[in-house]
């Protein structure tokens, strides 16, 4: 980011995530304490820059004194990586072939679109839909009756306007998948056997029944939660000072997987101490996000506030504790766990 101030003065950096609206001092995470301001001095001429690193869209101000800038608004756009893993654990299978990818910034529940193009066309067939997962926000896909020989492949990622993350498509691979879509072996017919002339004149043996192995039933995978928590900031950054700027800091997200709305009234989600959030009644729509900030704040949208307060008002222990998302009958519907301090926040 580049400015104008007044020559050879320093400029100090605000920011806030976009859908937060609490601008604050940027931090300088290059420190080593992780918690100084992030200043620039502008030169003779009045001209200043800032490098930040963003992990989703932001807006961004600078202060000289009581002089405020303008806002701008960076968003962030997803770096992205997509592959086949070599060998395939499907070498010698007509049709299969395993596809793997992975985002930055690391955000899971992002649709991907997987791709497919002949070598001598031009348009894409997609040929699977998945999501970013888990801290790393990879997914792994086996795909089968896919056409034999070689092809384009591509993954399309798609953004969160909520966050200010801008989608992006990958680079196209070209692979080459064995056998082709049609895996049924060729009719083979058996040669015709003349029956003898003479009829045996004794009666074969009876063949007794054929008795099947009882079938063992392979149990079902666990189900995908509806909704799960898909992030906690158990460890605000800098002092654990219990103001309310700081317990804002502190947070936990939850997210709708399923494709229909969920009303959550009377959910909660607890830590493993037994302090309690309970949700209102509020609908959690398509692939909708609540994020439940543990100090006080006004409720807004998806954004809503604990009400906690002062150093005792910290929910989540920073080296290891346990969330749990239960419905008003007290079952549970998702548990995240962490057992070390890490880096302040788990994607669960």
């Amino acid at each position: 980011m580049t400015g104008t101030a007044d020559p050879n003065s320093t400029v100090q950096l605000w920011e806030t995530a976009i859908g937060w609206d609490d601008m604050q001092p940027a931090k300088d995470w290059t420190s080593p304490g992780e918690t100084g301001p992030v200043l620039a001095t502008a030169d003779g001429s009045g001209n200043f820059s800032i490098r930040r690193f963003v992990d989703s869209g932001f807006l961004f101000q600078v202060r000289q004194g009581s002089v405020i800038s303008n806002t701008i608004t960076v968003k962030a756009k997803l770096a992205v990586k997509f592959w086949m893993p070599d060998p395939q654990p499907h070498a010698v299978t007509a049709g299969k072939l395993t596809v793997m990818g992975d985002a930055l910034p690391a955000q899971p529940g992002l649709p991907v679109q997987i791709q497919r193009r002949p070598l001598d066309g031009t348009t894409w067939t997609t040929v699977r839909t998945t999501k970013t997962a888990g801290e790393t926000a990879k997914f792994t896909e086996t795909l089968t009756g896919q056409p034999g020989g070689d092809h384009y492949w591509r993954a399309v990622f798609s953004g969160d306007d909520s966050q200010g993350v801008i989608g992006t498509t990958s680079g196209e691979v070209k692979y080459w998948t064995p056998g082709g879509s049609t895996t049924t072996p060729p009719t083979t017919t058996p040669p015709t056997t003349r029956p003898p002339t003479t009829p045996p004149t004794t009666k074969p043996p009876t063949t007794p029944p054929t008795t099947k192995p009882p079938t063992t039933t392979k149990p079902p995978a666990p189900a995908t939660p509806a909704i799960q928590f898909t992030r906690i900031q158990y460890d605000p950054p800098g002092t654990d000072s219990g103001s309310n700027g700081s317990l804002l800091n502190e947070y936990f997200k939850i997210t709708n997987m399923t494709k229909k709305a969920i009303n959550i009234n009377g959910w909660t989600v607890r830590d493993g101490k037994g302090i309690v959030y309970r949700f209102p009644n509020i609908n959690i729509n398509v692939g909708q996000s609540y994020l439940v900030r543990t100090g006080k704040g006004k409720d807004s949208g998806s954004f809503r506030h604990w009400g906690r307060a002062g150093k005792a008002g910290y929910v989540w222990d920073n080296l290891g504790d346990i969330a749990y998302l239960r419905n008003p009958a007290g079952g549970n519907v998702d548990i995240c766990k962490w057992t070390k301090l890490g880096p302040g926040y788990t994607n669960c």
